[in-house]
């Protein structure tokens, strides 16, 4: 961009030194003009594309910043699911620990029962050692009849099997409830390594989140900065085109000097000339670039300016010392024509470069323009307190030309 600045200050320089004073009538200053008009077209040219490189990686950088954003938004949302499912997990570990209080409970109750209930077992047992309970012989001997000795018996079977029943059903139970108890601790131990899990993936998504935002606010930095580099070309290409415009009015004054200089006569070509066919072909991509759209007049009396030329001893006397001509057709320092020469001109514009060559010309004029050209520069030196361009012209129009000579 440095570069293109100082091309352009170097320009505008160049110009100054060269055209400080009103248009020069001499081919050597239409032909620098010509080369300054050229290189401001180019800067532009040139502006424009590194502009364009600049909004392109504008355009890219918005693009990836969008794809940050929807990252940040994507890992946020996982961070909300995973924090609802810790959430969810501690209170499930609540309700796993609350169970196991309860169990805890339970367990202390039906310890505390069966520790009861072999206290009650070991004291009847003790008892009956005591009293010689236990002794058939004696409990046989104590009894007054074999049915009183059968009842003592019996009852002391069924208080033997009801201890024996109380115990094996409190040690089932605290069984269960330690089975059951083992598979809730299981089940927490469970769920406390899923929360740890959560907790990692959320400080592990949080650290994404750090990452993605810096990427996305360096990215951010940068698209100011292209839009910065992108307003400073905006007014460097300002500056370029105005530029451009100012070099290219004074390169089409020094070519209206210039013409005026060598006008001194009318043109007058009525035929005579013996041309080559490439020649008529070239006459024909003008016409073709110049007045296509122009009807047949218009055509013809592009050819007769040609013509003209030809027969005027101010200018060259070929058909493509005319055409090619330094500054004289904006076409030909285009490259239009020799596009045009490369497809092959249309029927209408060779058959009107063979009459203008034939000398069926409708105008003696050595010089057209487009008519509001015309109009514009005659206005502008009028403004300029100069007398104008078409009071010093004689001239006439056809469709959008203006075909004239200068009046001696």
């Amino acid at each position: 961009m440095k570069k293109i600045r100082g091309c352009l200050a170097m320009l505008i320089l160049a110009a100054v030194c060269i055209y400080s004073t009103s248009a020069q009538a001499s081919q050597s200053e239409v032909d620098r003009l010509k080369e300054e008009s050229e290189k401001a077209s180019n800067a532009v040219n040139e502006i424009n594309d590194t502009k364009k490189q600049v909004e392109d990686a504008k355009g890219q950088l918005e693009e990836q910043a969008d794809s940050l954003s929807g990252q940040i938004s994507n890992l946020n949302n996982q961070i909300t699911s995973v924090v609802g499912e810790i959430s969810s997990t501690e209170e499930d570990i609540a309700e796993v620990e609350a169970d196991i209080d309860l169990l805890n409970e339970e367990l202390k109750k039906t310890q505390a029962s069966l520790d009861e209930q072999k206290e009650s077992m070991k004291l009847r047992i003790q008892y009956m050692y005591e009293n010689k309970s236990t002794n058939t012989l004696v409990n046989y001997l104590e009894c007054g009849s074999i049915s009183e000795f059968l009842q003592r018996l019996e009852y002391m079977s069924q208080i033997t099997a009801y201890d024996q029943a109380a115990v094996k059903k409190f040690e089932e139970t605290e069984a269960k409830l330690e089975e059951t108890k083992a598979a809730i601790e299981e089940k927490s131990d469970e769920l406390s390594a899923y929360q740890s899990n959560l907790k990692s993936k959320k400080n592990q998504l949080g650290t994404l989140v750090n990452n993605t935002s810096t990427a996305l606010n360096t990215t951010n930095s940068q698209i100011a900065d292209t839009q910065a580099a992108i307003e400073e070309l905006e007014k460097q290409l300002e500056e370029a085109k105005s530029y451009e415009k100012r070099i290219q009015k004074q390169y089409q004054d020094a070519q209206v000097a210039l013409a005026e200089k060598l006008a001194g006569e009318r043109g007058g070509y009525s035929g005579g000339y013996s041309t080559t066919d490439e020649e008529t072909l070239l006459l024909a991509a003008l016409i073709q670039a110049e007045a296509a759209n122009q009807g047949d007049a218009g055509r013809l009396a592009v050819g007769s300016v040609v013509m003209n030329r030809v027969a005027s001893s101010r200018f060259p006397n070929t058909v493509s010392g005319v055409i090619y001509s330094s500054g004289q057709f904006a076409p030909v320092t285009s490259g239009r024509v020799a596009i045009i020469l490369a497809e092959g001109p249309n029927s209408a514009c060779q058959y009107a470069a063979s009459q203008a060559i034939a000398g069926n010309t409708n105008t003696d004029a050595l010089f057209f323009c487009t008519y509001t050209y015309a109009q514009a520069l005659h206005q502008s030196q009028v403004d300029a307190g100069q007398s104008g361009f078409l009071d010093r012209t004689s001239g006439t129009v056809l469709n959008a030309h203006y075909f004239y000579n200068y009046n001696n």
